[in-house]
């Protein structure tokens, strides 16, 4: 028994060895490429609308802020949505209100095809997956998750404790129409198309969507 053990972990051991080197120059590849972008990133960071008016140290790898395209837009287009910044923390989403009503683009629900919904956990979503919308094919334990209401009044109350004296008291939410085709579970798209609280718009058309959204409001 120890015999086969022993060969066992050799071979697991020769296993990953064989595939590491294998990879090795793939990852070399990467890393190199990666130190020739670097300047191009860094410039790239440091002329961001969002880190021109909301400064920030450059570290390597790093991109623009989650906000940057949204807020770019609205600045650039003057449109009529203020922006709150978390100051909890640099790289959280910040929030974006027209009136009494938020604009969340970062997509926090994800498509139950079992219950034909849209939910989300209840923690951040880092809690639960690497990825959110890898979430999406699992329909297990999902009994605690909360609906679309639930969440709006989540994210409501985050932007109260960050602006307590600005009124809000509704939430819709940003998705993009080839995300929901293609990155959620098969329904989502058709289920979302039917909801009051979905904005969905296509590549190349965010500034449209908004616009169609604020005049009808």
């Amino acid at each position: 028994m120890k015999f086969k053990k022993a060969v066992s972990s050799i071979f697991s051991y020769i296993l990953l060895s064989v595939i590491f080197i294998l990879l090795l120059p793939f990852l070399l590849l990467f890393l190199v490429f990666k130190l020739i972008m670097t300047p191009f990133d860094y410039v790239k960071y440091k002329r961001s609308r969002y880190q021109q008016d909301f400064p920030h140290k450059y570290s390597w790898l790093r991109s623009p802020h989650i906000d940057n395209e949204l807020y770019t837009l609205i600045k650039e287009k003057a449109l009529p949505i203020e922006y709150v910044k978390d100051p909890s923390d640099y790289d959280l989403p910040g929030f974006f209100i027209f009136r009494n009503i938020l604009l969340v683009f970062y997509e926090p629900l994800f498509f139950d095809r079992e219950k034909g919904i849209f939910i989300s956990y209840p923690e951040t979503d880092d809690e639960h997956c690497e990825d959110e919308h890898d979430c999406d094919n699992d329909t297990e334990n999902t009994d605690d998750c909360l609906s679309i209401s639930e969440t709006s009044d989540r994210i409501i109350n985050e932007f109260r404790a960050v602006a307590p004296d600005t009124e809000c008291d509704s939430v819709v939410f940003l998705y993009k129409r080839k995300n929901l085709e293609t990155m959620y579970a098969e329904g989502a798209l058709a289920a979302a198309e039917q909801l009051d609280e979905f904005i969905i718009y296509e590549k190349g058309t965010l500034e449209t969507a908004i616009r169609s959204f604020i005049d009808t409001h």
